[in-house]
């Protein structure tokens, strides 16, 4: 085929696809229009909320993709570079365009390519709640209305620009396209609607999976109530099979990514967060007068006039509200409905129930979440259920805009509804807000407190290991800021007392503590204690700057199986808060060769990255039998290798509060490579999964061309 060939077979597609193609650029410029508070390429906008964070992150996906990532896993520079699998349990999709987008198309700017695959997702999102609108209403004009309502939803550019929920705006983008295969499936059986389905739901699935939950649930309900109404004329349960195949090859394409968030999260830190958050806690951001609101407020007085998170005031919008009323109004009172939208009224009886129950979770006046099970909490935040009243009101905008106008819509209501639905949208796009330059950013471009320990395994300490930092946080403690901090700062944990295992014997445990304390905020004088079960053990007059010093530990009770380690200043502070004693320094020493580390600190020098591989050339003394590797402990996720050869005796050995992968060696010098792979098992069921879908599409093509 020649160059003049190929122009004018894209000439003949383009003039046969103009409509599609020209909505799609409508889309696009309105994409671009919402985006005016990010204008800005220098300084990121939104430097108080998440935008930098997941800036940063698509910035260590360019990285993790040029060391030859895929899927992407790791965030290279994340938690000390020491192989955080953030992209493992988190998201994918999202930073794995965008890293693309940065290392081909904005090489020097990753604050561009964040811009750019949002613009996508808006465009996306919008053409495919256009495309299923002309499917239900038959009417164009009021389907292109129904998209832009939808990409202009208050709750939309809240996540992009008051919350930075960057993958969670990029699922929002993507959940238009999962309900129009799902319908398509269940609607025509076609095998191309089941392949699409299917890769629309994994692409879900490794974007957002809280988004993925719950546009599971409420598909299900859509479903639920068209079934119901059509039970008795239209439905067939073979008619089900299709959607269903789709979700689950969709589920398979992506186990590599839901197998560990299923069977691993249990032990990672984030779980714990969700299981003492319930949602009914965090409806003071959606009282029902907001919701309702005609502009964007505050949910909660404040002396400044500013909500907590700047310009985070979810709401649902008075387009959608029209359009959800108006629905209500002509679906139970009005004697008839327009011919054309009478055969698919079920599903605008299923939209109405979506948006209903999508809006009174987010309401949440009540506490029923108490007494649904605790994986329903994933949501965290209620209002995150606004994304489901957002699609299901952008469907009822168009349904609602044919019943009103029924067979007068033209070109004129098009503009006019255009200028209608982007001016309502205009108060939920705040002023540009920021200080932090990309450049300042791309100097350090870490996701930090905002998930840079949501996904930190944390096993209990089963065993007592001599060099091993001991934590400084309470098992009990939850991501957040005030975490990230001691993460950060290190402040010596006073007054709460850690259990810990006791230790063999032939054992004699000594701790060693170096710290620097704040002696200007001591008001007379102070001693730390040390304590075990409740007794003095050591005491370290605070003297001076420098703390440093050792403390034996007596012998425990023979009946012994742990002990309490606490930490306790007798003696006051100036501002009245515990004092801040900086860790530099604090483990025990004197444990047993098969119970000693080489630490990190020493083992980190004599190792490097090489692609996904991080290799290591340490030597194994008598006196210390287990390597402490710099690299983040998960299990059955890690693959080793000593000296070439596949090992398997690593365990879980603690640095602080990070759990860092120890190997337990016999004196000698080894290298050591290990390399984070996830979980075989599900890689391989996708791997399996993929090539079924590759099959089917060979089939599919095939089948084509016979006829």
């Amino acid at each position: 085929m020649t160059p003049k060939d190929i122009i004018k077979s894209f000439n003949e597609w383009l003039y046969k696809h103009r409509i599609a193609v020209g909505i799609a650029i409508l889309y696009s410029v309105i994409a671009l229009s919402l985006m005016a508070p990010m204008a800005s390429s220098k300084i990121i906008n939104g430097s108080f909320n998440d935008t930098a964070s997941h800036v940063g992150y698509i910035a260590q996906a360019r990285t993790a993709i040029i060391e030859g990532q895929f899927p992407l896993r790791v965030a290279p520079a994340e938690g000390n570079g020491w192989r955080y699998p953030g992209f493992q349990f988190y998201s994918q999709l999202p930073y794995f365009i965008g890293g693309w987008f940065y290392k081909l198309v904005t090489p020097t700017n990753p604050y561009k390519a964040y811009k750019l695959v949002i613009i996508i997702a808006l465009t996306i999102g919008g053409f495919y709640i256009y495309r299923l609108g002309f499917k239900l209403t038959k009417s164009r004009i009021a389907s292109v209305l129904g998209g832009i309502t939808y990409i202009s939803a208050p709750y939309f550019l809240n996540n992009i620009h008051a919350r930075g929920a960057f993958t969670e705006a990029i699922a929002q983008g993507i959940l238009p396209v999962v309900i129009y295969y799902v319908i398509q499936c269940y609607l025509t059986g076609k095998r191309s609607y089941l392949i699409l389905s299917a890769i629309s739901w994994f692409c879900l699935a490794v974007t957002h999976i809280i988004t993925f939950v719950y546009g599971t649930l409420f598909i299900a309900l859509l479903a639920l109530v068209v079934v119901i109404k059509t039970r008795k004329t239209d439905f067939r349960f073979t008619r089900l099979i299709p959607p269903l195949q789709g979700y689950g090859l969709g589920w398979l394409l992506g186990f590599y990514f839901l197998a560990p968030v299923v069977f691993i999260s249990p032990y990672l830190s984030i779980r714990k967060q969700i299981n003492v958050i319930n949602p009914f806690d965090t409806n003071n951001y959606t009282p029902i007068a907001n919701l309702l609101s005609p502009t964007s407020l505050p949910p909660e007085p404040s002396q400044t006039g500013l909500a907590a998170t700047y310009g985070l005031h979810p709401a649902v919008g008075w387009i959608l509200l029209a359009a959800w009323g108006v629905t209500i109004y002509y679906h139970y009172f009005s004697p008839s409905l327009p011919p054309k939208l009478q055969q698919t009224r079920p599903y605008m009886l299923g939209l109405l129930w979506v948006f209903g129950v999508a809006l009174f979770l987010t309401w949440s006046p009540i506490d029923i979440w108490s007494i649904l099970p605790r994986q329903l909490w994933v949501t965290q935040f209620t209002f995150r259920f606004l994304t489901h009243v957002m699609w299901a009101g952008g469907l009822l905008t168009a349904y609602a805009t044919v019943l009103i106008f029924r067979r007068r819509l033209d070109r004129r209501h098009l503009v006019i509804g255009i200028l209608v639905i982007v001016l309502a949208s205009r108060p939920w796009l705040p002023p540009a807000k920021g200080t932090l330059t990309v450049d300042q950013l791309k100097q350090e471009p870490l996701f930090r407190y905002s998930g840079a320990l949501d996904y930190l395994y944390r096993p209990p300490i089963r065993t007592l290991y001599g060099k091993a930092e001991l934590p400084l946080l309470h098992p009990g403690w939850i991501p957040g800021y005030g975490t990230w901090n001691t993460f950060v700062n290190h402040p010596l944990l006073l007054e709460a007392e850690l259990r810990y295992p006791a230790w063999e014997d032939g054992e004699n445990p000594v701790l060693f503590i170096e710290g620097e304390v704040p002696l200007e905020n001591i008001a007379d004088t102070a001693t730390l204690e040390v304590q075990i079960d409740g007794k003095v053990v050591g005491a370290f007059p605070l003297v001076s700057r420098e703390l440093k010093g050792e403390v034996p530990f007596p012998s425990l009770p023979e009946e012994s199986k742990d002990f309490g380690l606490k930490f306790v200043v007798q003696g006051g502070t100036r501002d009245g808060k515990p004092l801040n004693i900086r860790v530099k320094e604090l483990f025990l020493d004197g444990m047993l060769p098969k119970h000693t580390l080489i630490p990190v600190k020493e083992t980190e020098d004599n190792c490097q990255q090489q692609g996904v591989s991080t290799v290591c050339e340490i030597t194994v003394s008598e006196d210390a039998n287990i390597v402490q590797l710099p690299v983040l402990y998960y299990p059955d996720m890690l693959k080793v290798w000593v000296n070439d050869q596949r090992f398997y005796k690593i365990s879980a050995v603690h640095y602080r509060d990070y759990n860092l992968t120890g190997v337990d060696l016999k004196p000698g010098t080894y290298t050591i490579r290990s390399t984070f792979h996830g979980l075989a098992w599900a890689n391989w069921i996708s791997s399996l999964a993929w090539l079924g879908l590759i099959g089917l599409i060979i089939l599919h093509n095939f089948s084509r061309s016979k006829n």
